[in-house]
């Protein structure tokens, strides 16, 4: 009887241990903060990759593309790029929904107006599908000219015509580099939003400097979703590559 006496504090102890473990295990829920990457597309002598990061609750947290410094030295001075990437599915589903894919643009002539007329690449996050960008018109856009500029930013100017398979543009007025350096423009289509797009100047990704800032948010948006506040450049010296993202996503 003294035997059973003597063990039994060790047994309630183990028991207590045992619980503890067990019930730690049990409130502490696996994190869903992954990487999962899409589409890979030629990029002079290499390639350049999408994808996309969720956060712990497996919410969209950062999108966006990498590609290596030394293949982006290599592009074509003299011939525009496009490049049509899908974002990845995860299980199957869109889960950065509201964006539903993404255009890569590199112009080593720039725009037409200045101060966008030098090389620049830009990343154009769309929601439309790629069907839907294709079909859009060059001219003026009647129905983003009504809309409620409650879905514009403060301080963005819309442009008159839209773009063909791009839509109208609206650009950052508050934006006075000079020579351009970077900025993220947003565009719309017959009143809806269609896409939002960071630019950078090619002299700015040549700098090999890390760079964020804020997406000016308008007042409100017609879709509900996860939409970004910032947007990023990073360059990684150890693997010599670029990224281009947007990030921060906070639902509306």
């Amino acid at each position: 009887m003294r035997y059973y006496l003597n063990i039994l504090p060790l047994i309630l102890f183990g028991f207590v241990i045992s619980s503890c473990k067990q019930d730690s295990n049990t409130i502490t829920p696996e994190s869903k903060a992954k990487t999962y990457y899409g589409e890979a597309k030629p990029f002079a002598d290499d390639s350049i990759r999408s994808w996309l990061k969720t956060d712990l609750n497996g919410n969209p947290s950062s999108i966006g593309v990498t590609f290596k410094q030394s293949a982006f030295a290599k592009l074509d001075m003299k011939t525009d790029l496009m490049l049509m990437m899908m974002l990845p599915a995860v299980g199957g589903l869109n889960i950065a929904a509201p964006f539903d894919h993404l255009e890569i643009d590199w112009v080593p002539g720039g725009d037409i107006d200045p101060p966008y007329n030098t090389a620049h690449l830009d990343m154009h996050c769309f929601m439309l599908d790629t069907a839907t960008q294709m079909m859009i018109m060059a001219g003026m856009d009647n129905l983003t000219m009504m809309m409620d500029h409650k879905y514009v930013p403060a301080g963005y100017d819309l442009m008159m015509d839209a773009e063909a398979m791009m839509g109208v543009h609206a650009m950052d007025s508050t934006d006075h580099d000079n020579p351009f350096k970077h900025t993220c423009m947003f565009g719309y289509s017959k009143g809806e939003l269609a896409f939002m797009e960071p630019m950078f100047a090619k002299t700015y990704l040549d700098s090999k400097l890390n760079f964020s800032a804020d997406i000016r948010q308008p007042s409100a948006y017609k879709t509900s979703g996860w939409y970004p506040t910032k947007y990023y450049r990073r360059y990684d010296a150890t693997t010599n590559e670029y990224s281009i993202s947007v990030d921060n996503f906070v639902k509306h």
